[in-house]
């Protein structure tokens, strides 16, 4: 079981998430004050919450363990393969960022959605649990169903070239995957990192190695 004092590894900036609420529709992101990060996610029992107190900031736990499964948080109507994650095992680093981003920060950002100006409590006033998930679905599918420009690939939805780097990642053992996170996050490098125990790689797999690690255009 994981311990909160066990290595942890952050898998987002301050600037994926600012590109994720500028994307939002403008009605929808009036409220929002902030979002603030913590790793305090009690053993990946949460990954984002929203303050009660005023209902306008948001707190993202993306302080994780590098070995990391995110299928538990995985709903009715949704599958771990829209996030670019296999449907069971550790999730790839670019499969847990994009979730984060497109169904955590989009759920908690429907938290805090006016439901019932004239809610006797917040309960009533601001979108509950059912309301904030189909908020964070709808949404991401609209944001996803245009190619939107960004050289970091947890933008869009999974490509077929990613799909293709699925395969090696389930193929690969523990020590390969560690490197594989580690390069990820701790992207862009100037260049492709050296990749000797994933070769031989077909173009399209090294081309999404390319944006994955070395156009992350996050920080």
């Amino acid at each position: 079981m994981f311990r909160e004092n066990d290595q942890l590894v952050s898998y987002l900036s301050r600037a994926d998430v600012d590109i994720v609420i500028a994307r939002v529709p403008g009605q929808f992101r009036m409220r929002l004050r902030d979002v603030y990060f913590s790793r305090l996610s009690h053993g990946v029992r949460r990954l984002g919450s929203v303050r009660r107190r005023g209902r306008r900031d948001i707190t993202m736990y993306s302080v994780l363990p590098p070995r990391l499964s995110l299928r538990g948080y995985i709903r009715s109507g949704q599958a771990a393969s829209e996030f670019g994650a296999p449907s069971s095992g550790q999730w790839p680093p670019w499969a847990v960022r994009r979730f984060l981003l497109y169904d955590v920060l989009l759920h908690e950002l429907g938290h805090i959605q006016v439901v019932d100006a004239k809610g006797s409590d917040f309960r009533r006033k601001y979108a509950g649990e059912t309301l904030a998930q189909r908020f964070a679905d709808d949404l991401r599918r609209e944001l996803w169903c245009e190619p939107f420009e960004h050289p970091d690939p947890v933008h869009n939805p999974p490509s077929d070239a990613e799909f293709s780097v699925l395969a090696l990642w389930q193929q690969a053992d523990k020590q390969k995957r560690g490197l594989l996170v580690s390069l990820a996050l701790s992207a862009p490098h100037p260049k492709l990192p050296a990749l000797d125990d994933f070769r031989p790689l077909s173009p399209v797999q090294t081309r999404f190695f390319q944006q994955a690690l070395c156009h992350h255009g996050s920080k």
